[in-house]
């Protein structure tokens, strides 16, 4: 991030404050940060098309109040798109750190714990993540393009990618709506229209078994997903790096899964990055398998998150363009 624009989105933050402008999902686009808007414009075309990711170096982060970090890095998520939340916890902006959790509780969040994670597609159009201070050892970010993927299996396994344009059961993990199943029903690839889109979590695929109402994964399924396993492990494959403070990586959600390493802390305070989930005006239409579990398809529409009971927002499916 270029010093002038550092320096705009500081004093911003500083003013926002100072007048106790508070975390909001009714918070208005910011206003007056030209430097900022554009460099967050640039950054919005790379999302929504090629490479589908980016890392911004030199993210404000050494203020002595960590409350100016923090709205220096809300303002710039409202300029890419509008957050949701992302746990029945209702945070917006979530903290990666390690809490004990253990990922292989099907009501434990992974982020909350220093395990390593496997490839995987959050429940949102846009992720970012800031980090404020990397771990001691491990912790790698891994990324790969989904569609480099598909087309690698397209070539060696057609018959297996058919599998995966099929629909998978999802495990919700308990964060579903009063009223609605425990289970959802997507594809791990999908084209509608020009459109391209992947969901995949094979620890929810495999958890959704516990529920006697999901249906059961046939060998063909199995098969399918060791074959996509295998191909995501391939060396060569993913973009692994290390995200050093002030680094602030933005993933188009729907084309690129990402990973992490295992991780280890030393004394003191630990590896901690900043997590924003944002809807975002560039992300591509749905099919309707995703309507159950992000409540929108429409492309660039309000949708995504995890929800308290009974929280959902009257603006789902309203173009993100719109609001704000």
């Amino acid at each position: 991030m270029a010093p002038a624009v550092a320096a705009e989105l500081t004093r911003a933050a500083r003013s926002a404050l100072a007048a106790g402008a508070r975390l909001d999902l009714a918070a208005p686009r910011p206003q007056g940060l030209r430097l900022t808007e554009e460099f967050a414009a640039d950054l919005s075309h790379r999302l929504a098309g090629s490479p589908g990711f980016a890392v911004v170096e030199d993210f404000p982060v050494d203020a002595e109040d960590p409350r100016e970090t923090e709205k220096a890095y809300w303002l710039f998520g409202l300029l890419l798109g509008r957050p949701v939340t992302q746990s029945r916890k209702a945070d917006l902006l979530g903290r990666v750190e390690d809490r004990g959790a253990d990922i292989a509780s099907p009501v434990q969040r992974g982020y909350e714990s220093s395990a390593a994670l496997p490839f995987h597609a959050d429940r949102t159009d846009v992720i970012g993540l800031l980090c404020v201070r990397p771990a001691v050892s491990g912790g790698l970010s891994r990324l790969v393009s989904s569609k480099a993927v598909h087309d690698l299996l397209l070539e060696e396994r057609p018959d297996l990618l058919e599998v995966l344009h099929r629909p998978f059961p999802n495990d919700r993990r308990g964060e579903e709506q009063p009223g609605e199943a425990p289970w959802s029903s997507i594809p791990v690839f999908s084209r509608t229209g020009d459109s391209f889109a992947t969901r995949y979590l094979r620890r929810f695929i495999e958890g959704s078994q516990r529920h006697a109402s999901a249906p059961r994964l046939t060998e063909r399924q199995l098969e399918a997903m060791a074959a996509l396993d295998e191909v995501l492990d391939r060396p060569g494959v993913s973009l692994d790096m290390e995200l050093r403070r002030g680094d602030l990586q933005l993933i188009n959600n729907f084309h690129i899964l990402h990973a992490r390493t295992a991780f280890a802390d030393g004394g003191g305070k630990g590896r901690l990055l900043l997590r924003l989930w944002l809807a975002f005006a560039g992300s591509p239409e749905l099919p309707e398998h995703y309507a159950s579990l992000y409540g929108a398809v429409a492309a660039g529409s309000y949708r995504g998150g995890v929800w308290a009971p009974g929280t959902i927002p009257a603006e789902f499916g309203r173009q993100v363009s719109e609001l704000g």
